[in-house]
């Protein structure tokens, strides 16, 4: 069922333009966007735990869905109700696109006459999922197992369905949460007829079905299912993006090779940050994460692509920073020296250079 927007909303004067022209804060001037505050429930240890889940960060623990906390942490500032992670990453990796068609909002409905080949765009978003190998060596696609995403093809996906808070499905320690439910899944999925047609299931792609894993997955949407209580969004989740690569293995390279007009599409990007922020919304940023914490020398991830929201602006002594909120639950004190002085409770002020050292994405909400 599509839980959507009411018709009234598809002519919100809150939605920005669709094409603005960007330019830079020329004077850096302090900003911080407002987002809704954290419920002091979110996690049933949060007395006994340094730093205090609280006031924190979600934190996505072991998952390697980063795109889905930023894309949560997004959301959560449009619509004023903060939402739970694991749903959007539930959405993104087995909603069926097909039913933001059936959508009654007008601005979604123009987006989408805008962007006919969007199926097939999050169809080959999805496609480039991987699952991993711990305690999974056939690299089954289990949904615990899933990493990475596209903010994106999220962020529109979450049309369907309507709001799940973070307080109905928590998402703080990623899936620390849901051990159990997730151990008696699959338990349950052995012995599961593995040729039943799972519904729930049909609208993803063929990527992420497996006889193997079909019956935990649809148990995992019945579970989210069953636990939000959904309510409509109060208004469309129209996203504005651009890129200057497709990651950042794709950055370093161009980078490397001096590719010409980098250096003026990151000027783009920064720009976009600063309207953004500017106009009350929670740009989402790619980069690396190694701007944070120096990469170890045995670690095989040589770009450690990250997604992350940037949530003020200020301008210290004499250079513009901005305040990333990195959601991996990382101390501070393991960050590199310098970041780690600017670093309180998983927020970091960057300054402009250290951004825009790995900067190759950036997307908000309308």
């Amino acid at each position: 069922m599509l839980l959507a927007a009411s018709p009234a909303a598809a002519a919100d004067t809150r939605l920005l333009p669709e094409k603005p022209r960007y330019a830079r804060n020329r004077t850096c001037a302090d900003v911080t966007v407002v987002a809704p505050a954290r419920r002091p429930a979110t996690h049933p240890l949060d007395d006994r735990i340094s730093p205090n889940p609280a006031l924190s960060p979600m934190s996505q623990g072991d998952s390697a869905i980063c795109f889905a906390y930023a894309t949560a942490d997004m959301i959560s500032q449009r619509v004023g109700v903060t939402v739970s992670a694991l749903d959007v990453a539930t959405q993104y990796y087995f909603a069926d696109p097909a039913g933001l068609s059936r959508s009654r909002d007008r601005a979604l409905r123009d987006y989408l006459r805008r962007h006919p080949d969007l199926a097939e765009e999050i169809a080959e978003s999805r496609n480039d999922t991987e699952a991993s190998r711990e305690r999974n060596p056939g690299r089954k696609p289990y949904f615990d197992k899933l990493e990475d995403g596209q903010e994106e093809a999220a962020a529109l996906l979450y049309n369907l369905g309507g709001l799940c808070t973070d307080r109905d499905l928590p998402s703080f320690d990623g899936y620390g949460q849901h051990l159990g439910t997730f151990g008696a899944l699959r338990w349950r999925s052995r012995v599961a007829a593995p040729k039943i047609s799972w519904r729930s299931l049909g609208g993803t792609v063929p990527r992420l079905r497996d006889p193997a894993t079909d019956a935990f997955n649809a148990g995992w949407i019945a579970h989210v299912e069953r636990r939000c209580r959904r309510t409509p969004l109060p208004v469309p989740l129209i996203p504005v993006s651009d890129a200057i690569a497709d990651n950042q293995l794709d950055f370093m390279d161009k980078a490397a090779r001096g590719e010409p007009g980098l250096a003026a599409g990151t000027d783009r990007l920064m720009a976009m940050i600063d309207y953004a922020l500017d106009h009350n919304r929670l740009p989402v940023v790619g980069y690396s994460w190694y701007v944070l914490e120096e990469r170890l020398p045995k670690d095989p991830d040589i770009a450690a692509d990250h997604s992350s929201p940037i949530i003020a602006r200020r301008k210290a002594g004499g250079r513009c920073q901005y305040h990333l909120q990195d959601n991996t639950g990382e101390y501070c004190a393991r960050m590199r020296p310098g970041i780690a002085e600017r670093c309180d409770l998983g927020r970091v002020w960057l300054d402009e250079d250290e951004l825009r050292a790995s900067l190759y994405s950036v997307i908000y909400l309308r």
